[in-house]
């Protein structure tokens, strides 16, 4: 296992090398054992910084199926709510009435990927934009990934609960799971990474989505800040069926609806609640039939293979010092297989 291990990392260094990320800390989790590492620097700019295993990262879309998903799930739990409840049901200023929960939750409510929204200045303002912007295509037809649906199902969770989503994550998702040094708005501003130079300054422990500062860092679709191995926790709880530390935290149920797919994208990728579907997207050979994934613009993914008892974490600011790195995408595929090819067999 240890030149396994050693091939992978060379990899993940080769990732610094090539200048696919400054650095990033990386888990395998592998039919219960654990993997942790770490390769390059936290910070470039403004001055050269080591990075380590504690390094805080801005998790970006991650964001999305770790809190909004799950969130998602423990008020189906307790009947709150169902997948086929209209949003508008539950939140009745959404303008559209056919749109569901779960047409959101996999990006087919034919709602647009985006909306012209550089001019505003309030988070009221740009709520009231998105809750009444026309529908792009039929629901139903193909999804379209969108940070409007997850933003959208942000404020409905606040509103079923009458709680913010900070409050809710950290109650029924981080303190459940130890996540210690999760959580949106980091207070430990110099344990994080820094993302992208916005005028004279880096971006650090600010969230990198400026829709997201809009709402004052906590919102449905980016915000939460996390280091590797509290990643790992969460990772460790879906491949344990919702179990972690003995205590079921989410059922299984729930999780096994994670895994179902349910419509394909523009790039013929299946999704399912929230997630994407490994093996149609050709991730790694032998990938399972239950295995997910997701991305997040600053350079974070996370894929979790029920079938081959395998996780893999890779947390990085490919953003740093600028988004025009495009680099990390393919990277990760890189690694991915790598790993799959040494391990999975």
């Amino acid at each position: 296992m240890d030149e396994v291990l050693e091939e992978i990392h060379k990899k993940m260094e080769d990732g610094v090398r090539r200048e696919v990320f400054p650095g990033a800390t990386y888990a395998i989790l592998y039919k219960g054992q654990t993997f942790f590492n770490v390769v390059g620097n936290k910070s470039l700019y403004p001055k050269v910084e080591t990075n380590g295993l504690h390094t805080i990262y801005d998790l970006a879309s991650l964001t999305k199926v770790i809190v909004i998903n799950f969130l998602i799930g423990k008020l189906l739990e307790k009947g709150i709510i169902n997948l086929t409840d209209p949003i508008k049901k539950h939140f009745p200023t959404f303008r559209h009435t056919d749109i569901t929960i779960a047409d959101v939750l996999t990006h087919s409510s034919g709602l647009p990927a985006n909306v012209n929204w550089r001019h505003i200045k309030t988070k009221e303002e740009y709520l009231n934009l998105i809750l009444n912007v026309d529908q792009k295509i039929e629901k139903g037809k193909e999804a379209v990934y969108s940070d409007i649906g997850f933003i959208i199902l942000g404020k409905l969770i606040e509103t079923v609960t009458n709680t913010s989503l900070d409050i809710l994550a950290n109650d029924y998702i981080f303190s459940k799971l130890e996540m210690f040094e999760t959580r949106y708005n980091p207070i430990d501003i110099e344990g994080c990474a820094p993302t992208e130079k916005e005028g004279d300054i880096y971006i650090r422990g600010v969230v990198h989505d400026k829709k997201a500062r809009l709402f004052n860092g906590v919102a449905g679709h980016s915000g939460v800040f996390s280091p590797i191995y509290d990643v790992v926790k969460y990772a460790q709880m879906i491949l344990n069926d919702g179990v972690y530390q003995n205590h079921q935290i989410i059922s299984k149920d729930i999780i096994e609806m994670w895994y179902q797919p349910i419509i394909s994208d523009l790039k013929g990728r299946n999704r399912t609640l929230g997630w994407i579907e490994g093996a149609s997207a050709n991730l790694c050979p032998n990938i399972s039939k239950k295995a997910i994934y997701h991305p997040g613009f600053t350079g974070t993914r996370l894929l979790i293979d029920k079938g081959n008892e395998i996780a893999i974490i890779v947390l990085s600011n490919q953003v740093h010092p600028n988004r025009n790195n495009e680099a990390f995408g393919d990277f990760w595929m890189e690694v991915a297989n790598l790993i799959y090819k040494l391990l999975i067999v």
